[in-house]
This record gives C-alpha cells, structure tokens and sequence, in this order.
C-alpha cells in the first residue's frame, strides 16, 4: 500500500483532475498525439492484454487498440471522472474487452506478471513516487512484456513558467515550482526503468516548438494546473485565471502565444 503522503498527494490530484475532465480531450489534443507516438515505438506487436497506468480518458488504449493489436484493456486512474470518460470512450469497442479501475498506479487491481505491455503517457510526472509507480508498472509484466512511458520533459512550457513567475503579486507558488519538481529528462527515466529491473529498449526526448492563440494556450493550462490547486476557492480560481490570461495575451505575437514542448519516452522490456 502506498505511504499516507503518497496517498494524500493522490487524492489531492484526483480532486484537480476530477475538475478537468470534461475539458481533457478538447485542450490537450497534443497528448493523444504524443500516445501514438509512443505507441508505434514499441517493438513487436501485437499486444493484446494490456495496462494503461494513468490512464485519463483513453488515448493511449486506443492507440494500443488500433495499432498494437490490443484485446483486453485494464485502465487504471486515481479519477474517478477521467475513469468515467475512459468507459464512454472504450467501452464500446468491438472484440475489446475493458476494465477500468479508480485506483493509484502503486495500488493497481492487475496479477502480477499478466500483461503483454503497460503504457502510461503524461501521468508519470504527476505521481508522487514515480521511482515506486515504475517498479509497479513493471510488476504487471509477463516476462518479455514491453513498458512505454511519455512523460512532460525537462525544460517544457519554459516561457510560460517565467511569465508567471514574474507576476506581481505573485501566483500560488504551486504554479511556478511544479515545473523543476515534476518535469523529467532521459536520465532519470532510464534510472527508474533499471531500478524497476527492466531493460531499456530506447530512451529518447522529442521536442517541439509551438505557438497558439492564447486563449487555447490558457484553457490548455488551466486543465491541467486545476491538479496543483485544488481547494482554491471559486472566485480566487477566477480572479487569478484572468491575471494569467491576460499576461499570456500580452506576451503573444500575431501568430499567437510562443512555447517549447519537451516530451520524455523509455521504452523497456521485462527480461525473459
């Protein structure tokens, strides 16, 4: 079981991606980009037994339906409304059968050494023991199983924490430090991934830059930074919204407002 800590960071998480859920899929359409990715990357399909460690509303499953062969799908989220919307989406697909789960990746409902592959894409940065998550992720593998992971990298979203780091008065500094405290690079992911006891296949960064009109830039970060503020009262959420807002508007060009994307793969196999 996780520790009290880790387990009170995970409701406190749940409770911000609760609040996002609905917005996911229209916001951040670059993290279904990302799943496939990630997905086309793993070495020998099919897969058809498969784990989504963090699994929000689906992206990454039905990339591994679609491309990887998958037939029986295990989706694992401390959301409960994430878990909703990963039912509508899979649910329904033929031949497929679907488990989904509200559960914390270190306390995951799935056999030990039963999957052909886990995957896990932008959720690994979230967790508080991402060291322990891996390891867990790794547990469920049968021997020569396959763990794809995609993770926000180092130095993502670099012109945006500056922005706001810069304000006066000052944002919660929730906004600004999670990105030194959450953001991972190749290093540490290959670490987890050997600690875990798996062999790294391949470990790579991609980065891309970016620009977007700022309205869609800020309702991007809105959806996912609810997770760092989760009791903030309705109307401070609003005030503090608008100020954001209106310092991405000012900082934009005509072309919209201008960032730097990292995301961290590892792909790795259990030793058979």
């Amino acid at each position: 079981m996780p520790e009290p800590r880790v387990q009170d960071e995970e409701r406190r998480i749940s409770a911000g991606w609760d609040r996002s859920a609905a917005a996911y899929d229209d916001v951040l359409e670059a993290n279904r980009r990302g799943a496939e990715r990630l997905v086309a990357a793993l070495p020998d399909p099919p897969y058809r037994r498969v784990v989504d460690a963090g699994c929000g509303t689906g992206f990454a499953s039905l990339a591994m339906v679609r491309r990887a062969g998958a037939r029986h799908l295990v989706g694992v989220d401390v959301s409960a409304e994430m878990v909703a919307r990963y039912r509508e989406r899979l649910g329904g697909l033929e031949g497929v059968a679907v488990e989904a789960h509200v559960a914390d990746v270190l306390d995951m409902p799935v056999d030990p050494g039963s999957a052909d592959a886990v995957v896990s894409t932008m959720a690994l940065h979230w967790l508080p023991d991402r060291r322990g998550a891996v390891r867990a992720m790794g547990a469920a593998l049968r021997r020569g199983g396959v763990l794809g992971l995609l993770a926000s990298g180092r130095g993502s979203d670099h012109e945006y924490r500056d922005l706001i780091a810069a304000l006066s008065p000052a944002v919660p500094p929730e906004l600004v430090e999670a990105y030194d405290r959450m953001q991972v690079d190749e290093v540490e992911l290959e670490a987890h991934v050997r600690a875990a006891g798996l062999e790294p296949v391949d470990v790579w960064t991609e980065r891309r830059s970016r620009r977007l009109a700022p309205e869609r830039f800020v309702a991007r970060k809105r959806a996912t930074e609810a997770a760092l503020l989760p009791d903030m009262p309705e109307e401070d959420r609003r005030r503090l919204w608008e100020r954001i807002a209106d310092a991405v508007h000012g900082a934009a060009g005509a072309e919209g407002f201008a960032y730097t994307f990292f995301k961290a793969y590892a792909v790795a196999r259990r030793p058979g």
